[in-house]
C-alpha cells in the first residue's frame, strides 16, 4: 500500500491533552498528525486555571513545581510560534471563611512545599462588590490558560500544515505492524490516544479505570466589577473579558448526561452569592466530563500487547498545569528512554 503520509506520531484527540502531545512533539522537530472530530469535550468547558496548591485543605499539588517550570517555558513557546496570547499569568486570593483558617493558613505557608505559593502575609484589601471579612490569603505562581484560543490557535497551525484530519476516528482501519502502525492512508511510528472521557469506547484501552466527573461553569457579567485576581472561595470567580467573569466549578461523579443542570446553576450561584455583592446576569451556562482516576494520577505509556499503542488519559480538573510536564515525559521515555514516572505509568493497572 502506498501512503500519502508518513509521520512520527498519529495523536486521536484535540483538547488540551490532544493540542499538548501535538505541540511537544511539533516542538521537537517531529511530525504529527491529529484525528478527531473536534467535538466539544471538557477543554472546550475548562476556565483553565492552573495553580501550585489545593485551596481546600492548603496542600500542595503532586509534582506542582516541576509542572510549574515546564508549563512556563511550554505555552509561551506555542504563543511565539502561532502569534496568538492565551496565557495569562494572575494571582488567587483565597477568601477566608474564619479566624481558624487564617490560623492554619499561616501555619501552612511556612511548610517547604508551600512557602513559594502561599504568602505568609494576610491580605487586607478592600474590593467594590466583594464582601470578604476575614480578608484573604495571597497564592502566587498561579493563572489561567485560554483554553479555547489555545486549542483553535493549535487546529488552525495544524490546517495550515494538512496535519488535522477531521473525522471520528475508524478503529477499524487502525493496523498494528512491528515497528509502525497504519491508520488509512497514513503511516506513523507511533499513535497516542488523547480522547479525554471517549478513550471508555476505544477497544485497546477501555479496560483502564477510567472515570468520569462533569463539571459545570458559569459565565457572568458584573458590570463595575474590577478584579486584578482570581478570587477563591467556595467557588471561584475569574475575570475574563471586560465585564464578564467565569464562575466555578461543580463536581460530580454521577451525572454524566450531556446537559447543563440547573441543579449545578443553583449550587453556583448560591455559593456566588455569598461574597458577591453587585447584581449580575448569567450569561452562559457549560458543561464537560472530566477524565479522572481513582488514584488521581493521570495513564501514561503503552499498551500490554501493543507497544506502539500509547494512551495519555486522566488529566482531571488540572489538565493545564500537569498536561505539559507529562507530554514531556511521555516524548522523554520515547525518544530519549527515560522512564515514565511511576505513579502515572499505565503499567501500574497491568499488574
Amino acid at each position: 500500500m502506498s501512503f500519502k503520509k508518513s509521520v512520527d506520531v498519529v495523536i486521536v484527540g484535540s483538547g488540551i491533552a490532544g493540542c499538548t502531545l501535538t505541540w511537544q512533539w511539533i516542538l521537537k522537530g517531529k511530525s504529527v498528525v491529529m484525528i478527531s472530530d473536534i467535538d466539544k469535550g471538557s477543554s472546550a468547558v475548562a476556565a483553565g486555571v492552573y495553580n501550585p496548591t489545593i485551596l481546600k485543605r492548603f496542600t500542595s499539588v503532586w509534582k506542582s513545581r516541576e509542572q510549574l517550570e515546564v508549563l512556563n517555558s511550554f505555552y509561551p513557546l506555542v504563543e511565539q510560534t502561532v502569534g496568538v496570547s492565551f496565557l495569562h499569568p494572575i494571582n488567587i486570593l483565597r477568601r477566608f471563611h474564619d479566624d481558624k483558617e487564617i490560623k492554619t493558613w499561616l501555619k501552612k505557608s511556612h511548610k517547604e512545599d508551600l512557602k513559594d505559593f502561599m504568602s505568609p502575609d494576610i491580605v487586607d484589601l478592600e474590593m467594590v462588590g466583594i464582601d470578604a471579612p476575614s480578608n484573604f490569603g495571597l497564592v502566587k505562581e498561579t493563572g489561567w490558560l485560554d483554553t479555547l484560543g489555545f486549542m483553535n490557535a493549535s487546529l488552525n497551525y495544524l490546517k495550515s500544515r494538512s496535519s488535522l484530519l477531521t473525522e471520528s476516528f475508524d478503529f477499524d482501519q487502525l493496523s498494528h505492524q512491528e515497528d509502525h502502525i497504519c491508520y488509512k492512508d497514513i503511516r506513523a511510528d507511533k499513535i497516542i490516544f488523547a480522547e479525554g472521557f471517549k478513550m471508555r469506547s476505544n477497544p485497546y484501552f477501555s479496560d483502564l479505570p477510567l472515570q468520569g466527573n462533569k463539571g459545570e461553569v458559569l459565565t457572568i457579567k458584573v458590570p463595575g466589577l474590577k478584579l486584578d485576581h482570581i478570587i477563591k472561595s467556595s467557588v471561584f470567580l475569574m475575570p475574563y473579558i471586560d465585564d464578564l467573569f467565569w464562575v466555578g466549578a461543580t463536581y460530580s461523579r454521577d451525572d454524566f448526561t450531556d446537559n447543563s443542570t440547573e441543579v449545578a446553576k443553583e449550587f453556583l450561584t448560591s455559593r456566588l452569592e455569598r461574597f458577591l455583592s453587585l447584581p449580575y446576569e448569567v450569561v452562559d451556562h457549560k458543561h464537560g466530563i472530566r477524565p479522572t482516576t481513582l488514584d488521581r494520577r493521570p495513564f501514561i505509556g503503552s499498551h500490554k500487547d501493543y507497544n506502539n499503542y500509547y494512551v495519555f488519559n486522566g488529566m482531571g480538573s488540572r489538565a493545564v498545569l500537569i498536561t505539559p510536564w507529562a507530554a514531556q515525559n511521555l516524548f522523554d521515555s520515547i525518544y530519549y528512554d527515560t522512564d515514565i514516572n511511576e505513579e502515572m505509568n499505565v503499567n501500574r493497572c497491568y499488574k
